[in-house]
């Protein structure tokens, strides 16, 4: 089974060494490193190239910034492996990472998606805490997955490829939240999801994203963004799953108007009201139904 590794970069000098090493010494060697240049302005090109250099499995593309979304699109159509890896550049996965997922698709065929569990760790890779996912390997579905910490980032799974290509998924150029926008729909069209019991990527905690909060406008962007990308998703219609799918989403960008300011989260409200969003939440449980009801009288006079 081969891989196809996608990676983003922009302005990682500090992080993309440690992200291409833990890939270069895999157990399991049949995979492709496909590293996009998001238009990078620091030293990290330099070392992409040492890499290019030493493995011809590594090939390096540039291109203007278009942000996240458009650079992982546009590696992902270079990818010719069986399997589809998405990994961000300040992250890094375990040397066995390749192996353990190959172990899997031995035994299982016609795979669509692999959920891998994460740990989330610090710039020196201490351990912040493990995703607490399931306790066993197998099958699993939407109402599963959406119980997970990581259920939404992209590179919390691996992708059948040709699954991939034959559904033309794409990422929203210019979207801050693009996994939202395309994770569930990845997941709901899946037939064969595996979950593997497995914790093989670090997610890097940046110590700067800790200590730094957003500022108002790029808060009002992520919610729009957030906001935007449920006017399709929730256009789409499923057989199976259709209404925790709905509910799922509509969750999602409720929970977000509560990083807003007073004014714009009157303001983001009425965009929910408007489109009814309070309707497609499922309230078959007591603690459900009390949700529900505490939104409904929150946003009465908005």
């Amino acid at each position: 089974m081969k891989f196809s590794i996608v990676i983003p970069v922009y302005n990682v000098e500090k992080y993309i060494d440690k992200c291409l090493n833990s890939i270069i010494n895999q157990t399991y060697k049949n995979f492709e490193v496909i590293i996009v240049n998001d238009g990078t302005k620091d030293n990290s090109q330099q070392i992409i190239d040492e890499y290019v250099k030493k493995d011809n499995r590594f090939k390096s593309y540039k291109k203007e910034n278009g942000g996240l979304s458009d650079a992982r699109n546009y590696g992902i159509k270079y990818a010719t492996g069986d399997y589809l890896v998405l990994i961000d550049s300040d992250d890094y996965i375990d040397l066995d990472y390749l192996e353990r997922v190959n172990q899997v698709l031995i035994s299982n065929k016609n795979i669509d998606l692999i959920k891998i569990k994460i740990r989330l760790v610090d710039d020196l890779g201490n351990l912040i805490r493990y995703e607490q996912g399931f306790t066993f390997s197998g099958r699993v579905c939407f109402d599963d997955l959406v119980k997970l910490e990581f259920f939404e980032p992209a590179w919390s799974y691996i992708y059948n490829l040709k699954f991939w290509k034959k559904n033309k998924f794409q990422y929203v150029k210019g979207m801050i939240h693009e996994d939202f926008g395309l994770t569930p729909e990845i997941v709901m069209k899946s037939k064969y999801i595996y979950y593997l019991d497995y914790y093989g990527y670090n997610y890097v905690q940046r110590q700067n994203s800790i200590m730094s909060s957003d500022s108002r406008e790029k808060r009002i962007k992520k919610a729009y963004d957030m906001l935007h990308q449920y006017d399709r998703l929730i256009d789409i219609k499923y057989k199976q799953n259709d209404r925790l799918y709905r509910s799922f989403i509509s969750n999602a960008v409720i929970f977000k108007s509560k990083t807003l300011d007073k004014n714009d989260k009157k303001l983001y409200i009425k965009e929910l009201k408007k489109r009814k969003v309070l309707d497609n939440i499922i309230n078959d449980t007591f603690i459900r139904k009390l949700k529900k009801l505490y939104y409904k009288l929150m946003w009465r006079f908005i």
